[in-house]
């Protein structure tokens, strides 16, 4: 803490940050142009923080302060997630975050596709071992037997067309 500083110096300090993290927020949100240097990292953290440092300044800056604490505390946590909420929603509302987000997914399949080769792979030699069968015999099993009850169903209705047919040229 700052010697010899009052709580509301501290806190116009604690303002003019936020301030300035909530102006690099909005350029980072595409509000105005971005500045030529690297944005700060932890920019997206600030506007959520400058809600909740402005809560505690209000409350601080009462006289008494409030006996009822943890209603204030709840007040306060709720303002913050509403915040996140908002600043979260304009983030994924972005195309920024939808191409960053494809990115990801893209990347996610490729690092996944040789670790689920090599694990079916590996199951497949299990199954192999245990000698049981794998769950493409087992389709190619299900797929054959689909096929023979099509091949029954029209055996079944040869046969029953003969049968009319020789029907209808007995006499009764």
């Amino acid at each position: 803490m700052v010697e010899g500083g009052t709580p509301n110096q501290l806190f116009d300090i604690w303002r003019r940050q936020v301030e300035e993290s909530t102006q690099a927020w909005a350029r980072l949100m595409g509000q105005t142009p971005p500045p030529p240097t690297p944005p700060d990292p932890l920019a997206f953290w600030k506007p959520v923080m400058a809600q909740g440092i402005d809560a505690f300044a209000r409350l601080f800056a009462q006289t008494p302060v409030p006996p009822d604490l943890a209603a204030q505390w709840k007040t306060l946590m709720d303002q913050w997630i509403e915040a996140w909420s908002r600043a979260l929603g304009q983030a994924m509302n972005t195309d920024a975050y939808a191409q960053m987000t494809g990115q990801y997914l893209d990347q996610w399949l490729a690092a996944q596709s040789p670790v689920r080769k090599a694990t079916d792979a590996a199951l497949g030699q299990a199954l192999a071992t245990l000698n049981l069968a794998s769950g493409t015999q087992l389709t190619a099993v299900a797929r054959q037997i689909v096929e023979l009850e099509e091949r029954l169903e029209r055996v079944e209705d040869g046969i029953a067309a003969i049968l009319e047919r020789l029907e209808a040229k007995e006499p009764r």
